[in-house]
């Protein structure tokens, strides 16, 4: 559907038939934050000799703004089947331990996730799990110039107007001892036009889609940062790739067995594509370490493999029916259409007329701090996307939860009358709603990273983590959201699954883990520069791992930060290896 609010960007991705058809010396798996940074480090170095030849392999497909879906049957047509829909966009690999939450497209999880920029504590790489070097890159500031850099190339920053958004106020009414502040959040709110890497770009128009995929154009998506640079740079993008394993070569390098698709039912093609010089596995906790495991008959690989998953404790809840309005509520890019919410956004409302959800995630709340890492917990607010607006009226308005404050009777009427305003989605006043006076939770700790990811009969990820939400941390974080909901008073929803499941399911979408890195063989497998171990403790040549799946704890935050700035590191040690200096990130902007 055209929109004055949709942006028109052209595509990155390389034709298909155009390919090297010896292959390329370097092959990047994946095209999330590791398998971007990758790609656009190397391809902007500096090289002596030849500059290598650089590609990128994603399963999923491209999209741009304007393709996302917004309504719920389109979104369930996009969730990812290896049969029958293995191009979808959203994945929930199943189990009844945890249900991780990944995105499947050019740019990974960037296209469906908060684009939260933050920096854990200092104290998350003192856990012993993680190797002596990366403490010492802690202690020297290599962390923090690779955290400056991630920002810098990601355009990060808090939201200007932050503060006046409606579930913010809520979020910080309820602080209740916790350390209140603005994320540094992956969005455009700049004037429309090209942003530093000359991609297009939209402002915010804070409709709180986010979660869903950005149709407006101003999500700062690995295709508008990262993936561009590396295209402008001279490395081919190939979307609807699978990457199924990775062999030895015979000629030296490896060869990738790949299924190509030209559309999600169509027969794929199977093939191999050399990697002459190096292999980068990028392809996220699940997918990452899922090949690997499929790559085992070939390759000597660490017996850590598929060990200390985490879903970076992740929770979530509701204050459900609070007092005020939290305008949570998302309305999509597209405003005039009847599936959106009936609320047109001003230029420059004042804080009474922000009814706009703002960005998914804008603002957290840092509790614990000067308590053990294991205590400490980040609260963040959420705004619901479009697509899920009118089902989750429904559904809560018919949820019993637990009233804060049953004894207020006058409350109690209005809690009841905004209840059947939402009973059934029937009635178009979204914002006089029970559900637009909610706070919607994402919560983050320290779980114990117990978990691990083994093949089904298909080949495809199971993960087992026996008794992982029965862990203290999540009645932690239980405790404090019941807290903070009855500040607002509201009606508190546990994390519905947890709460429901006999088996205290959990969700995350902060999966972590898998090809963890360690000190050596024994405890790891790659080393705190990415290189994978052999089972007998070498070093595999030029066989990298870059991505979520080496983080070998949970860290308490969202992790996209942490995650890149490793994976700058891993690049930085490949571009060294294959003869070449790494350039600075604005370099890129004159390629």
């Amino acid at each position: 559907m055209p929109s004055m609010h949709t942006i028109s960007r052209p595509p990155l991705a390389a034709d298909w038939s155009q390919r090297r058809p010896a292959g390329y010396d370097v092959v990047i798996i994946g095209s999330g934050y590791g398998g971007s940074i990758a790609a656009a480090r190397l391809a902007t170095a500096e090289y002596s000799d030849d500059k290598p030849s650089i590609c990128v392999l994603e399963r999923g497909r491209e999209w741009l703004p304007g393709q996302f879906p917004d309504r719920l049957d389109k979104g369930a047509g996009e969730v990812f089947d290896a049969q029958s829909n293995p191009l979808g966009l959203y994945r929930f690999p199943a189990g009844t331990d945890i249900i991780p939450i990944v995105g499947s497209g050019l740019g990974g999880t960037s296209l469906i996730n908060a684009n939260v920029v933050i920096e854990p504590d200092a104290e998350v790489f003192d856990d012993p799990r993680w190797p002596q070097a990366i403490r010492e890159a802690r202690n020297q500031g290599e962390l923090q110039r690779n955290f400056e850099r991630v920002r810098f190339t990601l355009g990060a920053g808090p939201h200007p107007r932050g503060r006046d958004l409606s579930k913010v106020r809520a979020l910080e009414q309820g602080q209740g001892g916790g350390q209140f502040f603005l994320n540094n959040i992956a969005v455009n709110f700049e004037p429309d036009g090209p942003n530093r890497w000359q991609v297009p770009q939209r402002r915010c128009i804070n409709c709180g889609d986010c979660f869903t995929g950005c149709n407006v154009g101003a999500k700062n998506t690995l295709d508008t940062n990262y993936l561009a640079i590396a295209r402008q740079a001279g490395a081919d993008l190939f979307p609807q790739v699978e990457v199924e394993r990775i062999e030895p070569h015979p000629a030296g390098g490896y060869q990738v067995l790949y299924i190509r698709r030209e559309a999600a039912r169509r027969s794929p093609d199977r093939g191999t594509l050399r990697a002459r010089r190096a292999v980068v596995v990028a392809a996220g906790s699940i997918g990452s370490t899922e090949i690997l495991l499929r790559s085992r008959q070939r390759l000597s690989l660490s017996d850590a493999l598929g060990t200390r998953f985490s879903g970076n404790g992740d929770f979530f809840g509701l204050a459900y029916n609070c007092d005020s309005r939290t305008d949570a509520l998302g309305w999509g890019a597209f405003p005039d259409s009847g599936r959106a919410r009936r609320v047109q956004p001003l230029p420059n409302p004042t804080p009474e007329q922000m009814l706009h959800p703002g960005p998914t995630i804008v603002a957290s709340l840092r509790f614990n701090r000067d308590l053990p890492l294991a205590q400490r917990v980040t609260v963040q607010d959420l705004s619901f996307p479009l697509m899920y607006v009118d089902a989750a009226r429904a559904a809560f308005a018919v949820v019993a939860g637990r009233d804060t404050d049953p004894d207020n009777v006058l409350d109690n009427l209005d809690e009841f009358r905004r209840r059947v305003l939402d009973f059934g989605a029937f009635n178009p006043r979204l914002e006089k709603g029970a559900l637009n006076h909610t706070l919607f939770y994402l919560v983050m700790g320290i779980d114990d990273s117990g978990g691990r990811i083994a093949l089904d009969e298909q080949g495809a990820a199971r993960i087992d983590w026996p008794g992982a939400g029965g862990q203290p941390v999540f009645q932690l974080q239980n405790g404090l959201l019941q807290q903070h909901a009855t500040a607002l008073g509201s009606t508190f929803v546990e994390n519905p699954l947890w709460g429901f499941s006999p088996w205290r399911t959990l969700a995350t979408a902060h999966p972590l883990g898998g090809c963890p890195m360690g000190e050596d063989h024994l405890t790891g497998v790659v080393n705190d520069q990415g290189q994978a171990f052999t089972v007998q403790g070498g070093l595999h040549p030029g066989l990298y791992v870059a991505d979520g799946s080496i983080v070998p704890t949970a860290i308490g935050v969202n992790p996209l930060l942490t995650i890149s700035a490793l994976s700058e590191r891993v690049a930085e040690k490949l571009t060294i290896e294959l003869g070449g200096v790494p350039a600075e990130p604005a370099r890129a902007a004159r390629v």
